[in-house]
């Protein structure tokens, strides 16, 4: 063998192990030594289809407001909290005969193993590991993840399908702000995300179709029962599903931005009524409009409601802006600005839902506002609660002293109405008095009430 083909073989040898290295590096994550994405996919596959008569679980994990830990200790010590949750899996890995583990993508990881028991069993273990998880590392901030769990139905099923519904399981866990740490899949969250992808790919049809109904709630006196106002609500009325819930659509068309566009059509629907009973001379009722933390997000807001107040001729005093009180607690800083800028522009301001979760009096020291209306929740009930009285009444006075009118939503009794007026709130809206109504029953019920001037 000649010294040319000689050197030439070693060189080759040297390239195939090269790639060879390169290739075992790529199929293990770097940072955490697990398998990485497409790798972990693979041997999943294998796994599962050399055991066909056996069940699995797949499981989805990231960590939570990892991205803040990021910020705020730097992205050295985010390493270090992969690398312990790396740990923490692979220590949870030896119970199980069969398991493979790997980092999909940043903080994201996945796990597949043979189920050992049942499903009672398995959370006990979770539930342990998780404990183990976020109370072993460090204890000056708080940690915590999101597992999302699949009990694999057979074993054929593609990989891709696999994963969504543990990405669906995770998402639960994110829904409230202390929510579990993990969840198992169930149909009903494929159902919700069919449902809401429909919703979503049948929006601007309905717009442009007038699906979309702007009904009105009527706002009393609580003593005379004179008409004060009323409230703008929007109703889906869907050509082949009937009635949709704005429980189902709404925060569907909050996650994608189309809510402004919603909002708007409700606003310009608001004016277009009160011009109506404007040219009709009859009676003229102010309209509270719902301006969504999304709206507030605009900076040219206030340059929207004064167009369309020009747009149809109307005083200023007849459209009222009602900004629930959720939206201070999401940047409460940014969100007070936005509402005096609606303020300054002269609009009537009303705080929402108060006496929800959120609620707090350094929030009513804060907020431009002329109107404070009182949860539903906060008022059902209150014939029978002596602390709620007490809780009421002080709120009902600081409002008072603060130059705030009050309004008490969902009043479905006479005793609830009177009780509250013993209380010192004078106006109110519910079922008492009216269910939302179309525009047409509205005018009806109009006529046959007093109607309590506007200053």
């Amino acid at each position: 063998m000649s010294v040319d083909v000689t050197v030439e073989n070693m060189l080759l040898k040297r390239k195939l192990a090269f790639y060879e290295q390169v290739l075992k590096e790529k199929e293990k994550d770097a940072l955490t030594n697990v398998f990485s994405r497409q790798k972990f996919f693979d041997e999943t596959r294998k796994m599962l289809d050399s055991n066909p008569d056996k069940q699995f679980v797949f499981m989805r994990i990231d960590i939570d407001r990892f991205q803040l830990i990021n910020s705020f200790f730097g992205l050295e010590e985010g390493d270090k909290l992969l690398q312990y949750l790396a740990f923490k899996l692979k220590q949870f890995s030896l119970v199980f005969h069969n398991n493979i583990i790997g980092r999909i993508d940043g903080d994201i990881f996945a796990m597949c193993y043979q189920l050992n028991g049942n499903v009672e069993v398995l959370s006990a273990m979770l539930a342990q590991s998780i404990d183990s998880f976020t109370s072993g590392y460090r204890s000056d901030y708080e940690l915590s993840i999101s597992a999302g769990i699949y009990i694999v139905e057979q074993n054929s099923m593609a990989l891709e399908e696999i994963y969504s519904k543990s990405i669906l399981a995770a998402k639960k866990c994110k829904q409230t702000a202390y929510g579990p740490s993990f969840a198992f899949y169930d149909k009903s969250l494929s159902d919700a995300v069919i449902k809401n992808q429909r919703i979503t790919n049948e929006m601007h049809i309905a717009l442009s179709e007038k699906q979309f109904e702007v009904v009105l709630q009527p706002k009393c006196d609580l003593a005379s029962g004179a008409l004060i106002g009323a409230e703008a609500l929007v109703r889906w009325n869907h050509p082949n599903d009937g009635f949709i819930s704005p429980a189902d659509f709404i925060p569907v068309f909050e996650k994608n931005g189309f809510i402004y566009r919603l909002d708007e059509y409700v606003w310009t629907a608001a004016c277009s009524y009160i011009r109506s009973w404007l040219d009709k001379g009859k009676f003229v009722a102010p309209i509270s409009v719902n301006v969504s933390r999304y709206d507030l997000r605009n900076p040219a807001l206030p340059d929207k409601f004064k167009g369309l107040l020009k747009q149809y001729d109307i005083p200023i005093q007849y459209l009222h802006l009602e900004i629930t009180e959720s939206a201070y607690a999401e940047d409460s800083a940014y969100i007070v600005k936005a509402v005096q800028r609606l303020k300054d522009a002269g609009l009537h301001i009303e705080m929402d839902d108060f006496g929800t979760a959120y609620s707090s009096l350094n929030m009513l020291n804060e907020m431009p506002i002329d109107t404070l209306k009182l949860d539903m929740k906060f008022v059902q009930g209150t014939e029978k609660a002596h602390g709620k009285d007490i809780l009421l009444s002080f709120i009902i006075k600081l409002a008072h002293a603060l130059n705030f009118s009050v309004i008490a939503e969902g009043i479905e009794t006479a005793e609830q109405a009177e009780h509250l007026l013993s209380l010192g709130c004078t106006a109110g809206q519910g079922y008492y008095f009216s269910k939302p109504i179309s525009k047409k029953e509205f005018d009806i019920f109009a006529s046959k009430k007093a109607v309590k001037a506007v200053s």
